[in-house]
């Protein structure tokens, strides 16, 4: 792990990135630590790359940034990514480490002086280590994109290739097009959503050879500038277009609060109560949405019409394609 027992004494590293208590048990915590490396660092940065990483957490160098000859990008990113992995092992791990697991069962942690938080406090604070982790990712994969010539591992693994070969690859390429308050998660959920809308729409708009010739490019350090011109025309019906599936798939108000998109309505002093959106906002946001995207798709035949020199091989339908709303009509038109 990049956090370790004999280095949290009293939770130095830790509370480096958060305002713990000293008297707190490294060992509570460690278990979440380690699943958040599993599933969430390393799929995002390579396994390559992590072991590089906790090799050098183990060297004299990661553990004393002071020392001369110290590789400063190695510490910069490890520090970076213990935060991440701080911030999420107490989200994955908050209703754990508030409780106390026995023989007789499950029981809450609580004294004569000091009392459990109340509901919209524990919720704030899931909120702020998810938020905090998740961005911490984000500024993982950026300080990795900006010094990518200094680390060979990322480069060449298939969580790179795979990272930049999408049309949208970031959650703040996203967030530029649909706001979805910069969050991760949010962005993830996308996923199936954007390769879905690459499949059906964008693919057989391009057709195989601009597809593949696009892909390829996206990976290098400096693709073409033609394409590099089209990718905002493939980007924005992406994303509108799978943030109305997401809606529909959740019922969810991307602009409320990132991944959990409930109005809440107050139920006492000290806490709410979480209800779904209504259903009326949901229809008119995902109508808005595809409306968006199947307008921005249209802007897109228009560029490659135009660009026909650049882009000889593409998919063109001839005319304008008529596009309706299924939703909740008796006749279904393609």
């Amino acid at each position: 792990m990049l956090l370790s027992k004999s280095k949290n004494i009293k939770m130095e590293e830790i509370r480096v990135y958060l305002p713990v208590s000293q008297a707190a048990s490294f060992e509570s915590v460690a278990p979440h630590i380690h699943n958040v490396e599993r599933d969430y660092l390393i799929p995002v940065i390579g396994k390559e790359l992590y072991d590089k990483l906790n090799d050098f957490y183990k060297s004299e160098s990661g553990a004393d940034s002071s020392r001369s000859g110290v590789d400063e990008l190695t510490l910069e990113l490890l520090r970076l990514a213990q935060s991440a992995v701080v911030h999420l092992a107490y989200w994955i791990g908050f209703d754990l480490l508030n409780s106390h697991i026995t023989d007789g069962g499950f029981k809450r942690i609580e004294t004569d002086s000091v009392k459990g938080l109340y509901k919209y406090q524990e919720d704030n604070l899931k909120s702020y280590f998810r938020t905090n982790g998740f961005n911490q990712l984000d500024n993982v994969l950026q300080f990795l994109e900006e010094n990518i010539n200094d680390f060979d591992q990322w480069g060449e693994s298939e969580s790179y290739t795979l990272f930049k070969s999408m049309f949208i690859s970031t959650t703040e390429q996203f967030n530029s097009i649909v706001f979805i308050n910069r969050s991760r998660l949010t962005f993830l959920r996308m996923k199936p959503h954007l390769q879905f809308i690459e499949d059906t729409e964008i693919a057989p708009l391009l057709g195989e050879v601009i597809l593949s010739n696009i892909k390829d490019e996206l990976v290098k350090v400096s693709p073409e500038p033609r394409v590099v011109k089209l990718l905002p025309y493939i980007r924005k019906p992406l994303a509108y277009l799978a943030s109305a599936l997401l809606m529909e798939e959740s019922g969810a108000d991307l602009k409320d609060n990132g991944l959990y998109f409930n109005s809440s309505r107050a139920i006492g002093m000290n806490s709410t109560e979480k209800q779904p959106s209504s259903d009326n906002r949901i229809a008119i946001l995902v109508m808005r949405n595809r409306n968006y995207g199947n307008a921005y798709l249209d802007q897109l035949r228009t560029y490659l019409e135009k660009n026909s020199v650049e882009w000889p091989d593409a998919m063109i339908t001839s005319g304008k394609v008529f596009r309706r709303d299924n939703t909740g009509k008796k006749t279904f038109w393609q």
